[in-house]
């Protein structure tokens, strides 16, 4: 699974919002038996920095 980009309207940023997007989308690929081919920097940054354990099954 690809994921190119995640967006949370300006007015909405910093409220975790992203965080739950990302970990949602991280979830939904794993329960599914995708690997994953992240080109969103934030998302990135999310798994170095809160789910490092994704980083396994990215390609």
């Amino acid at each position: 699974m690809t994921i190119t980009h995640t967006k949370v309207p300006k007015e909405l940023g910093g409220h975790g919002f992203g965080k739950i997007l990302a970990k949602a989308a991280l979830d939904f690929a794993l329960s599914n038996g995708y690997f994953l081919r992240v080109k969103c920097a934030f998302v990135k940054h999310y798994i170095e920095k809160y789910e490092p354990q994704y980083a396994q099954y990215m390609i």
